[in-house]
């Protein structure tokens, strides 16, 4: 939800750092993994629980994460790979965080513990969803509880100490999140077949359309050698 509707408006405003970082030598890449390093550090603030430093954490990656894009963008170093890179850095972060948390939780009891595994797991679902609808060429953005949704409640929550109530917030809310995209696919999919162009066949060698093959064929065939030769001697003996 923030990220369809904040997303351009940040973006042009960070736009200038991002050029100003490239001028730097500061490449996407460097940025991504960045923060993956920020993440690993903020998840190991929330097991030893030092939830308040974690918050500031949770903001420095959260930042990275949206300058490698400003960065991509503005310097024309935008590319498949890259996108590849920091959507799979982004779930890493998530796990690693939600991770944390689990680990904080498990000296209250076992059973808390499993809040944070619940909502990772309901995340990794609904980015699934998402990469799967558009590799079929629908759209599955939207929801309640996307990941900027996810983070900002997670900050919220470490800074007054609410985890246990933010976390079944995030697991009801991210559960409805992939019912509403599963829901949103599902619709797209129940549409109209939409008819695509056919496939061109490549021409064999023994396909007589092709000309230039036709007559490469007709030297190589069996027994076009021996014919060649009658063809020739038939020329000279006639008169």
């Amino acid at each position: 939800m923030l990220d369809g509707r904040l997303r351009v408006s940040v973006n042009q405003g960070l736009a200038p750092i991002g050029r100003g970082l490239r001028r730097m030598g500061i490449t996407p890449d460097i940025l991504t993994a960045s923060g993956l390093v920020i993440s690993a550090i903020t998840a190991w603030l929330i097991a030893i629980g030092e939830l308040r430093w974690a918050v500031l954490g949770i903001t420095l990656s959260g930042l990275v994460d949206l300058l490698d894009g400003s960065v991509a963008r503005t310097s024309g170093l935008a590319s498949p790979r890259g996108s590849f890179f920091d959507s799979v850095a982004d779930r890493v972060s998530d796990a690693l965080v939600l991770g944390g948390c689990a680990w904080y939780l498990m000296a209250d009891g076992g059973t808390l513990a499993m809040l944070p595994l619940a909502a990772l797991g309901l995340s990794m679902l609904i980015s699934y969803e998402r990469a799967k609808a558009e590799a079929l060429g629908f759209e599955a953005r939207g929801g309640l509880m996307e990941r900027a949704e996810r983070m900002v409640l997670l900050g919220v929550a470490l800074f007054f100490h609410l985890l246990v109530p933010a976390l079944w917030i995030m697991v009801v809310l991210t559960s409805g999140t992939a019912v509403h995209r599963f829901v949103k696919v599902w619709r797209q999919a129940s549409g109209p077949a939409v008819e695509r162009p056919a496939r061109v066949r490549h021409r064999r060698a023994s396909d007589p359309g092709s000309p230039r093959l036709a007559a490469w064929w007709g030297t190589r065939r069996p027994g076009a050698a021996t014919t060649e030769r009658r063809r020739t001697v038939a020329r000279r003996s006639r008169p």
